[in-house]
């Protein structure tokens, strides 16, 4: 699923960039200890442009995994996934720890550069690298729809509130 944002200053924007920096800030707990840590731009001067991320679902909608870059384009989107999709067999994953006790999450990189997330935390690594792997073999096989979806914001505004166009 792909998403579109009017801003970068966005609140669901926000929410995504939080949680990649959270993980790109945390421990690395897999058994590659030759992954170099990773570095993440400052949130704090960011540009008012419109940018995309993608997401995969699985059938109930829950998010498997996400995407680690920000777009400014679908075209590009769209692309970098397909890219993915074709080299997902050369993609590392690697293990994350995150701030409190329980919480772990994932990263797959492609050649040491992040390209995937976890979708969300995980109780523990185990649990957070099972999920890592089946969410490659969903990723790998998932059809890839060729416009964004559009968001549920028009029904959450607040009335009186532009409504945010789900296109870049």
């Amino acid at each position: 699923m792909f998403s579109a944002f009017p801003s970068t200053k966005d609140g669901r924007f926000v929410g995504w960039a939080a949680f990649r920096d959270a993980l790109a800030a945390g421990r690395r707990v897999s058994d590659r200890s030759d992954v170099p840590p990773v570095s993440v731009q400052s949130n704090q001067h960011v540009e008012f442009t419109r940018m995309g991320i993608w997401r995969l679902l699985a059938s109930n909608n829950r998010e498997l995994a996400r995407s680690w870059a920000a777009y400014p384009s679908f075209e590009s989107a769209h692309a970098h996934v397909e890219r993915l999709q074709r080299d997902v067999g050369s993609l590392e994953i690697t293990g994350v720890k995150g701030e409190s006790p329980s919480q772990y999450g994932w990263l797959a990189t492609s050649n040491g550069v992040p390209v995937i997330t976890a979708g969300r935390w995980f109780g523990a690594s185990s649990t957070a690298l099972h999920s890592a792997v089946t969410s490659l073999v969903a990723f790998e096989n998932a059809v890839v729809p060729d416009t964004v979806t559009p968001g549920r914001s028009e029904e959450r505004r607040r009335p009186g509130a532009p409504a945010i166009e789900s296109t870049w």
